[in-house]
């Protein structure tokens, strides 16, 4: 098993983003394409889906800001 870290690789000019929303806890099993949670950026709210399907590992807060480029979620999968 491997580790799949989760974030935004193009924020635009956004240097911080604020976590609204998340769907999903440590622990649960998700599909890709499942929606992890949402974030706000300068410009617009963003669903951050699942790439693959995994278990979730960790995963940010709502309430949290964080930088553009940072670690949102990582994901468990099987290669």
């Amino acid at each position: 098993m491997s580790a799949v870290e989760i974030r935004i690789e193009d924020a635009g000019d956004a240097a911080d983003l604020e976590v609204l929303s998340v769907s999903v806890s440590p622990g649960d099993t998700v599909t890709s394409g499942t929606v992890l949670m949402e974030v706000a950026t300068d410009k617009a709210n963003v669903d951050i889906e699942a790439p693959a399907a995994g278990v979730v590992e960790s995963i940010a807060a709502v309430g949290d800001v964080v930088p553009a480029d940072s670690v949102l979620a990582t994901l468990r999968v099987s290669q």
